[in-house]
């Protein structure tokens, strides 16, 4: 039986009082449609397209009851597809659905079913918004040979964010801890790790084990300005470990970020793989052994928001290296319309110097938003 339905099935095992009131239904759509122009350098240009269309979509449905001011569930499923989307990096490829629940209590909040884990919620990083919000939105127009997700080949040779992302959407269990001085503790339980949007290989020895991530998240009101910080760590079973780190300065309509990320294994993990094919090629898992860091800026005046950041990543094993970037601008139209202009600069670095495994250039891209 699909979790989804396993878990909107739970919903009827709540009591429904005389007082129809109490049961609340939701839903909320996203859509984005995007054309990019992409240059790259001389020596790449017979290998990539210069003209990129990208569109996706989201279609969000909830189900809530609330049984006081103190205890509430809710049940939620999230529909998602795109066209043309170069990293394939939704948990079913193009299309996926998340399916969870949500309990809130005086004692915390429970997570079941198909989330990101803490510490990708805690995790504030380097500001962003727009068109191109995450590092990987840059490759639907300028193609990463480090970062390469389809039906057949999974290849992660560096982090694809400064936040721990290796699990994905992957079903899992998490709890997040009360309030205590603006500070919450967080606890991720995935008892698979393998899942499209994530890092890990289908292939790969360790595909089907264990995962546990924790995290720490704190917001602070220090009078001239707000910080906000996050750190986590994760021990994924025979595959890696992985450490990160946020902060984040708020003043005014300005804001300052940045984040990092550290993964290794050791003698109780698996060997990265030695036996190179198609879907494995080298360097597929290298990502087991890297760093990730980003800094940014970002500035937000009534509808008119902009970011410019920096991202790096290279893994410990090779020269593959990413260095990304992004100006990236949003106009909110009216409640429904968003524009977007960006621009970004790529230069990716592939183990050696063959074109097939390297890209260099630039991309500027510009859309519509639509929200209902």
């Amino acid at each position: 039986m699909k979790l989804y339905g396993i878990l909107f099935g739970l919903a009827f095992l709540f009591p429904i009082t005389s007082s129809a009131q109490e049961w609340t239904f939701d839903y909320s759509f996203e859509g984005t449609g995007l054309y990019g122009y992409a240059e790259t350098s001389a020596r790449y240009q017979d290998l990539y397209k210069r003209n990129h269309d990208y569109f996706d979509g989201e279609i969000d449905l909830s189900a809530a009851y609330e049984f006081n001011d103190d205890y509430s569930v809710s049940f939620h499923l999230d529909l998602m597809g795109a066209v043309d989307k170069e990293l394939k990096d939704y948990n079913q490829g193009d299309w996926g659905e998340e399916a969870y629940a949500i309990s809130d209590t005086p004692y915390g909040r429970l997570m079941i079913g198909q989330t990101t884990n803490v510490d990708a919620q805690f995790h504030e990083g380097a500001p962003s918004v727009g068109a191109l919000k995450n590092n990987s939105d840059v490759v639907n127009f300028l193609m990463n040979p480090n970062w390469v997700r389809n039906g057949k080949t999974t290849k992660f040779a560096t982090l694809t964010t400064t936040y721990i992302n290796t699990d994905g959407v992957a079903p899992k269990i998490s709890y997040i801890s009360p309030s205590f001085y603006d500070t919450y503790l967080g606890v991720s339980y995935v008892p698979d790790a393998y899942n499209r949007s994530g890092l890990i290989s289908k292939y790969a020895s360790y595909e089907h084990d264990d995962g546990i991530i924790a995290s720490i998240y704190s917001y602070q009101d220090m009078e001239l300005f707000t910080l906000t910080a996050s750190a986590g760590y994760a021990r994924f079973h025979d595959n890696d470990n992985e450490f990160s780190a946020s902060l984040s300065l708020q003043k005014g309509n300005w804001t300052i970020g940045g984040g990092w990320r550290n993964t290794y294994i050791d003698g109780k993990d698996k060997q990265q793989n030695k036996n190179y094919t198609e879907e494995m090629p080298e360097y597929f898992d290298a990502y087991r052994e890297g760093q990730a860091w980003n800094i940014g800026v970002g500035y937000q005046i009534g509808p008119f928001k902009t970011a410019l950041s920096y991202f790096e990543s290279k893994t410990k094993r090779s020269d593959n290296s990413d260095k990304i970037i992004t100006f990236s601008n949003q106009y909110q139209y009216d409640k429904h319309i968003n524009i977007y202009l960006a621009a970004s600069h790529v230069n990716y670095n592939g183990a050696d110097d063959s074109k097939d495994n390297n890209n260099n250039g630039y991309a500027i891209v510009a859309g519509v938003g639509l929200n209902f």
